[in-house]
């Protein structure tokens, strides 16, 4: 539960650096800097940042107070009053929802799609670092990080297809497990990034960022692959449900 903690709070903490990092150079005249379209980088990111970081902020309280025991419901832990708190960060920004249909509706067609695509292309490029370096610690990081990149690929074009051909309603049935998709492959990307930075580094915090790189890779990425299948597969259920609903 601790390194699902720290794995998640350093995703989501990475995904927001990178979502501020874009929105500054975005900003300076001239924002294609080094091949990249910073401004649309920051409004791709932007629904992301918000919404996986406090969905899984949320998460990580919860499991804060659980891993008190009986104690994370006293009040002198601080633990419940965390959970609680961080329970307004979903629906301040709007409701995640609410950034799930941008991210899926405005963010992805943008460029008709090129920008998204050559997002993933980058974080490709760190997976098959990850994969490179064949190391003991860094386990099956890299192989798990180009297994959900093929799940949100595949996940992207999808909804993207569905959006060409009309059928908004069917994109929008996946729009939140697309971006939970989105965020868990992002962030592990990102965690990789770190890893391979910490190579040759014989410190303890070096150590730590490969061990949590690796269990995020090996644990929650395997998520991907359900929620792949969910926002491929799942629309009609959601629809279907709609008039059933409608109907009572």
């Amino acid at each position: 539960m601790l390194m699902t903690m720290r794995g998640l709070t350093a995703a989501a903490r990475a995904i927001c650096y990178a979502c501020a990092l874009a929105g500054d150079l975005g900003a300076r005249p001239g924002h294609s800097l080094s091949g990249v379209d910073w401004k649309a980088r920051a409004e791709l990111l932007t629904p992301v940042a918000k919404a996986f970081a406090t969905d899984i902020a949320f998460d990580v309280a919860s499991l804060g107070v659980q891993v008190h025991g009986g104690m994370g419901y006293i009040e002198e832990t601080g633990a419940a009053q965390v959970l609680r708190d961080s329970r307004i960060s979903s629906i301040y920004e709007g409701t995640n929802g609410v950034q799930a249909i941008d991210l899926v509706t405005r963010k992805l067609p943008m460029h008709g799609g090129a920008h998204v695509r050559a997002y993933i292309g980058e974080l490709r490029l760190l997976a098959e670092r990850a994969r490179a370096e064949n190391r003991p610690d860094f386990g099956r990081m890299g192989a798990c990080l180009s297994d959900a990149l093929d799940d949100l690929t595949a996940a992207t074009n999808h909804i993207l297809a569905l959006l060409d051909g009309g059928k908004a309603a069917e994109a929008l049935c996946g729009a939140t497990p697309y971006l939970r998709l989105f965020g868990l492959a992002a962030g592990g990307a990102y965690l990789a990034k770190g890893a391979l930075a910490s190579v040759g580094e014989v410190d303890a915090a070096s150590g730590l960022r490969i061990a949590t790189a690796r269990f995020f890779a090996e644990r929650l990425l395997p998520e991907c692959g359900a929620l792949r299948k969910t926002i491929v597969e799942g629309a009609e259920a959601v629809l279907v449900a709609d008039s059933a609903l409608l109907r009572g």
